[in-house]
């Protein structure tokens, strides 16, 4: 039997903060592979990787719920449209970004995106953010300062600009996903996917493109959308279910850190010394983050619990 795609669910901290880091890690290593691409516009990648995603997805989707597809995507319902165009932006935005910036300014510029998650997740959602957040987002700020005080030239401003782009498109999908948590919202990725694919095909049309590519590059695009992307979004849709908005985006920030690591190890594409000093802040600020929260959880729940005790013996005097 296909999952229920309402089922009741206990938020599990513990389960959601590694999910959501692993899901940074895989969406980390976009940079290196799109390096490695010889010839394909930034549009072709952008059709192979997301029909790539498309059709795992559809495949997924289909045999988890099977004659039940089409009342999850119901479930998903408008914050699940509105999150996938949003992130069907983003995937757009970020390719497009590391074809006119380098990959270090892209995922500094995507730093940004914890920042907007919060606000949005106040006033959409209203979405507390506690005291140990808005000191994790303060250092995380100066973080992205002293990285962006020699990475970024806003001259050139193009490829920051389409990174700024995805940051709020990935922070839109977020709030989405928690507007919606207590339901299964991989149906969002899939209409990301969908429009994505759609975005690359208009672009390969008015460029004149082919969308015939050289075996190499089809495959690294392809297995962008499979892995990179695709176990990502799973890991972080299903992690979504038991964090805050802004802790999301926040923890995803291991994308940041990795992103730049591996292109400068893979092919010497070198973050200046600010960059790693700044990239340093930012992982303290993810590894602070995660213990506090851990220690608030346990602390509620000890609360919760003690007031339960108390309401059980105020009942059984008053029965006596």
């Amino acid at each position: 039997m296909p999952p229920s795609v309402t089922e009741p669910f206990r938020p599990n901290r513990a389960l959601g903060v590694p999910l959501v880091l692993t899901a940074g890690i895989f969406w980390s290593t976009s940079g290196l592979v799109y390096r490695l691409i010889a010839e394909a516009s930034p549009w072709q990648v952008l059709f192979y990787r997301s029909a790539a995603l498309l059709g795992m997805l559809a495949l997924w989707l289909g045999i988890r719920y099977r004659r039940r597809v089409v009342l999850a995507f119901s479930n998903a319902g408008l914050p699940g449209l509105i999150g996938g165009f949003c992130l069907g932006v983003a995937f757009t935005a970020y390719i497009l970004a590391l074809e006119y910036t380098t990959v270090a300014n892209a995922m500094f510029i995507l730093a940004a995106a914890p920042f907007i998650t919060a606000l949005l997740g106040r006033m959409l959602l209203g979405e507390r953010i506690a005291r140990h957040t808005w000191g994790c987002m303060t250092a995380a700020v100066i973080g992205l300062g002293i990285m962006t005080g020699e990475e970024l030239s806003w001259g050139r401003g193009l490829g920051e600009l389409f990174a700024l782009l995805a940051a709020l498109g990935f922070s839109g999908l977020t709030v989405s996903l928690r507007a919606r948590h207590t339901v299964d919202m991989l149906p969002a990725i899939f209409l990301a996917s969908c429009f994505a694919t759609l975005f690359a095909s208009l672009g390969i049309l008015l460029k004149t493109e082919s969308f015939h590519l050289l075996l190499l590059d089809t495959i690294y695009s392809s297995g962008m959308g499979l892995f990179q992307i695709g176990l990502g979004f799973l890991l972080y849709t299903a992690g979504a279910r038991h964090l805050v908005a802004v802790e999301l985006t926040l923890l995803s920030l291991t994308e940041i850190i990795a992103g730049p690591m591996l292109v400068w190890v893979g092919l010497g594409e070198t973050p200046t010394v600010s960059g790693l000093v700044g990239g340093a802040l930012i992982l303290t600020t993810i590894v602070t983050m995660a213990l506090m929260g851990s220690i608030v959880a346990k602390k509620d729940r000890t609360y919760a619990h003690w007031r339960f005790e108390v309401i059980v013996k105020s009942i059984k005097n008053r029965t006596l």
